[in-house]
């Protein structure tokens, strides 16, 4: 985007503050999101832990709430354009279900585990937000081949679930790791790039704005606890993941 920012410098200038201002309401929302599963996976463990265990204890179970979650999250992705407010939501309720997800973690998984999971995701989440923030480069062309790695992680996943394989366990777990956090510098840079169109209409439709926002939020959002979770399965690959 250096050409467009070369050709319209008036734009570039005064909105450094609006782009910092957007970027500030994602993540936000992110934060948001992060509060409300953390707070459904504590209730879960505290007061609902038979009736987490009973459940996810089914495969069948676990499939068809992994399956309504994606629609969820196909739903809200058409919802983020045509009714924020709604998709806002179906966001929060979307953080509810990823937080039922999170209390089986909690359940079953070494809390010193958990806690480097998370500091190592954290670490790797900034450190590839800030690139996708400050490379000069478009990460449009990775796009095709991140989509083909994450359905091909999806379906490797899906098919261990039912024929597990430690090492395939544990080679979903690195690729998982190193796809999600690619796919963070990558939805980084991809909303820059959208907001500056946004900008470049200059339609000043704040719905549209605010649909960008909600959008930008899911995506990065989901890059997060997924690459947390790649992080749980990884260190629990080598043992330590009981309680």
């Amino acid at each position: 985007m250096n050409n467009f920012g070369q050709e319209n410098p008036r734009i570039v200038n005064p909105d450094a503050a609006g782009m910092n201002s957007f970027f500030r309401k994602i993540y936000t929302y992110v934060a948001m999101a992060m509060l409300v599963s953390a707070a459904t996976a504590y209730v879960g463990v505290t007061f609902f832990a038979p009736q987490i265990a009973a459940i996810f204890s089914s495969t069948l179970g676990t499939l068809l709430l992994f399956g309504l979650m994606l629609a969820f999250v196909a739903l809200m992705s058409r919802k983020a354009f045509t009714n924020p407010g709604a998709a806002f939501g179906m966001l929060m309720g979307y953080a509810v279900m990823n937080g039922a997800f999170f209390s089986v973690i909690g359940l079953t998984v070494n809390a010193g585990i958990i806690g480097m999971a998370f500091i190592s995701t954290a670490f790797l989440y900034v450190g590839m937000a800030a690139y996708g923030w400050l490379t000069k480069k478009s990460m449009a062309s990775m796009g095709t081949f991140l989509m083909g790695a994450l359905i091909a992680l999806i379906v490797a996943s899906l098919i261990n679930m039912f024929f597990f394989n430690s090492i395939v366990y544990l080679l979903t777990s690195v690729v998982g790791i190193i796809v999600f956090a690619l796919l963070t510098a990558y939805d980084v840079n991809t909303i820059k790039q959208q907001y500056e169109q946004y900008l470049a209409v200059g339609q000043g439709d704040m719905r549209i704005e605010q649909g960008l926002a909600i959008s930008g939020a899911l995506n990065l959002y989901l890059d997060f606890i997924n690459m947390f979770m790649y992080f749980i399965q990884l260190f629990t690959a080598f043992g330590g993941d009981n309680r």
